[in-house]
């Protein structure tokens, strides 16, 4: 393909710039890094040596495959390394480290904090307590957390060496901050506060340092004394070993210096990364290339924040500023979804302006469908999906995106039943946790209700029952002194039981007062066992069972728990009425039906998924993919942006996450709303 304007000025470029390259969507961002190493080794007098790091496997391997195939890269096939930051980190650790161990299971964090680092934790009494708590719930759940925190804090860019007092500890605490990521030192504090490490009225910087930080300090290094690694620990400790070799003047020269380090996707980067790439190329003294596009950072739930790439002078601190370069021409998308989405995107004011034209002149077809029910919107996709066929079009060229995970839920099920194959990311893992299977176990006891049986029967129903009537489940005492009493009944069918609950005055989640708390759950339970249909049934679970309903720290172990699927399965079984078993059954089906693909840095190409007619997605799984049809869900306010974005910062992200979402189609766009919602005024704003 021919070279554009703006893809040359990029690759021709003075070979001591450091460069920024704003590459939007469909730009041929990536390829032209090879360009530019090509361009760099051809012209230059010695011989140069390029580092070219990717995000994900999938883009490394794609790359790779490019230089090793590609006649026209052959010349620089060795000087060429790609490679991920987790894994150039990892040839860090087994080039320094004796004997290396890598833990990736919770089996392993679980062991590790509670026999490996127990000499540490001893001498921290808020961390002992949590670890050692007479609470079941959160000593068997404190040490695996507080091992993810351990991680989280290195993700988020602290260091347990030069930020060890106070001091430091606050000064990089304050720039978390200033850079946005404030939010996530909070979900570090609601995560000790959850194991009574931290207490609703001490969360200050200063009580997080003296309650956690400490430990954390002393942790990690413990940990890297003896040479044991997590996954982040990869990127952390080659950050620790180029750090320290710039500390001590180590820089590197001669063949084992760099000439350019270039970081593809530079708008996911998080704060642990960044000190990474500064600390390589600072060691290397080597030039830089930053490439991305901070209309497209939409990871900042990972960690990532598009301030680096919005300011890299400010955050890389190199040598030499930055220059910027921008990829003026989209190839892949139609005229108007690039008009479009540039009117919609530039209601953003945190951005770098950018003039971005089609290279098509065609333009796609862009539709809306306001539709009355649900029903009507799978009727409408399974009507879009036959036409694609029978026209001809090529498999796996539709998608669905939606903005939640169980906005999707009610598709897998409908397309299962009519056996029609899909290919359905992480997203709706939902189906295979724990938790769901808890709650179809429910919905077929309660189908099965009036049903007489055995008291022993009964009574292990009316306690699993009680184990998601409030957040947490009974604990072993509780729930054996309360099937004493009901054995004492002999209930022989789900109602009985739920009378002789009703009857019960001892310990239940507290001290159950007059006998109130059994009262309110037996009603709980009696609400969900009268629903006279299954719609009613899950809407009942959705209310009255707090063991069902969204909790943050819980999802952190059942995906479930992010986002409870029961208002779309609620709408969606309408149809059903009081027919449980088919209910339940096509639930199965749907199950079946999973494949597994595999996380955001392993999404690698699979033909045999690929060539699935459908697809449904979220839109963060949708970056980087492209189809020739693409169908937006719920394109409605409180959806689209999500309801729980309030401020500036966060109202920009999730326009950010409509960009990427609406940029995916080559030839069609339709967003479906209910006739009743109120639109997204995203809507507008792409001026239709």
């Amino acid at each position: 393909m021919q070279l554009d304007k703006s893809q040359l000025d990029f690759i021709q470029a003075p070979s001591d710039q450091n460069i920024r390259l704003l590459a939007p969507a469909g730009c041929g961002k990536t390829l032209r890094l090879l360009h530019r190493c090509k361009f760099l080794a051809e012209h230059s007098a010695t011989k140069q040596n390029f580092l070219v790091v990717t995000f994900t496997r999938a883009a490394r391997d794609e790359l790779r495959s490019r230089v090793n195939e590609d006649p026209g890269f052959a010349d620089i096939r060795d000087l060429v390394e790609i490679s991920t930051l987790n894994s150039w980190g990892y040839r860090q650790i087994k080039r320094e480290a004796f004997s290396p161990k890598l833990i990736t299971s919770r089996r392993d964090f679980h062991f590790t904090m509670r026999n490996q680092l127990q000499p540490v934790w001893r001498n921290h009494e808020q961390v002992r307590g949590a670890i050692q708590s007479s609470n079941r719930w959160k000593s068997a759940n404190a040490p695996r957390n507080l091992m993810d925190m351990i991680d989280s804090l290195k993700t988020l860019g602290f260091d347990h060496k030069r930020q060890s007092s106070l001091e430091g500890f606050n000064h990089h605490w304050k720039e978390l901050e200033g850079q946005g990521l404030g939010w996530r030192l909070q979900e570090q504090v609601d995560q000790l506060i959850k194991f009574d490490v931290l207490t609703e009225s001490a969360t200050s910087a200063k009580d997080f340092y003296c309650a956690f930080y400490q430990f954390w300090v002393e942790a990690t290094a413990r940990l890297i004394d003896e040479a044991t690694f997590t996954l982040e620990d990869q990127k952390y400790f080659a950050y620790q070993h180029e750090q320290t070799n710039v500390d001590n003047r180590g820089f590197l020269s001669g063949a084992a210096a760099l000439g350019h380090v270039f970081v593809d996707e530079f708008q996911d980067i998080n704060p642990l990364d960044l000190a990474l790439v500064r600390a390589m190329v600072k060691r290397r003294r080597a030039t830089l290339t930053i490439a991305g596009d901070d209309d497209q950072a939409i990871f900042e739930w990972r960690g990532a924040t598009p301030e680096y790439i919005l300011e890299p002078d400010k955050f890389l601190r190199t040598r030499r500023r930055f220059v910027t370069h921008t990829l003026a021409t989209n190839y892949r998308s139609p005229s108007n979804i690039v008009l479009r989405s540039q009117s919609l995107i530039k209601h953003n004011k945190r951005r770098v302006a950018k003039q971005i034209s089609s290279n098509s002149l065609k333009n796609a077809q862009i539709d809306i469908k306001k539709l009355d029910t649900l029903r009507d919107s799978l009727n409408y996709v399974h009507k879009l999906l036959n036409s694609s066929i029978s026209q001809g079009t090529s498999p796996s060229r539709l998608a669905l995106i939606s903005r939640k995970r169980s906005q999707i839920i009610p598709y897998q099920v409908f397309f299962a039943s009519k056996d029609i194959p899909f290919c359905a990311a992480e997203d709706l893992q939902v189906f295979l946790s724990a938790t769901f299977e808890r709650l179809i176990r429910l919905l077929t006891v309660k189908e099965d209700a009036d049903r007489r049986r055995s008291a022993s029967n009964v009574l292990n129903d009316i306690t699993f029952f009680c184990d998601y009537v409030k957040r947490y489940p009974l604990n072993k005492k509780t729930k054996l002194a309360l099937k004493s009493h009901l054995l004492s009944s002999r209930p022989r069918t789900i109602r009985d039981g739920i009378d002789a609950l009703a009857d019960y005055h001892g310990e239940l989640k507290g001290k159950n007062v007059d006998g109130e708390t059994s009262l309110d759950m037996a009603d709980a339970i009696s609400q969900f066992i009268d629903a006279e249909s299954v719609t009613d049934a899950l809407l009942s679970l959705s209310t009255d069972f707090e063991g069902f309903q969204y909790d943050f720290g819980k999802s952190e172990e059942d995906i479930f728990f992010a986002d409870p699927p029961f208002l779309y399965l609620a709408e969606y079984a309408r149809q059903y009425e009081d027919d449980f078993a088919s209910f339940v059954d096509d639930i199965e089906v749907a199950k079946d039906t999973l494949v597994y693909t595999p996380p955001f840095e392993d999404d690698v190409s699979d033909e045999n998924l690929f060539k699935r007619p459908i697809h449904l997605m979220t839109a963060l799984r949708a970056k980087g993919k492209e189809f020739d049809k693409v169908v937006l869900l719920d394109v409605q306010d409180q959806i689209w942006p999500n309801r729980n974005a309030r401020t500036q910062q966060q109202l920009e992200a999730e326009r950010r996450v409509f960009y990427v979402a609406f940029t995916r189609a080559r030839e069609q766009v339709t967003m479906l709303l209910h006739k009743g919602a109120v639109p997204s005024p995203y809507i507008q704003e792409l001026g239709l």
